[in-house]
């Protein structure tokens, strides 16, 4: 039987591994535009995690999740993981940024 306080899953699973965007962002910040397809395939889960919080708000899932992956690999080529962050956290941000900006763009063209 299992208590309220234990969980059948062992551990939760991260939605992004930082160990490995780290590896990727350094080959992306080297120039390497493989490393980006594989940055977008790594985050595909965090990037429609992000894009999904946006339904409803004027753009098609399919342009939230573009804008939001767009929005990752922006992250990708600023990122300084000498300030201690994690790269999910710093990526975040510019995805929520990019969406937004979509949305303000789709709202003053109509």
């Amino acid at each position: 039987m299992v208590s309220k306080n234990e969980t059948t899953n062992s551990e939760k699973k991260p939605i992004i591994n930082n160990d490995e965007a780290l590896r990727l962002i350094d080959l992306i910040q080297q120039g390497d535009s493989n490393a980006e397809n594989e940055l977008a395939e790594l985050g595909s889960v965090f990037v429609k995690a992000v894009a999904k919080q946006y339904v409803g708000k004027g753009l098609s899932k399919e342009e939230l999740i573009a804008a939001s992956r767009y929005g990752m690999l922006r992250a990708s080529h600023k990122f300084d993981k000498s300030r201690g962050f994690t790269f999910a956290a710093y990526a975040v941000w510019w995805m929520r940024q990019v969406i937004l900006q979509e949305i303000h763009k789709k709202e003053n063209n109509n």
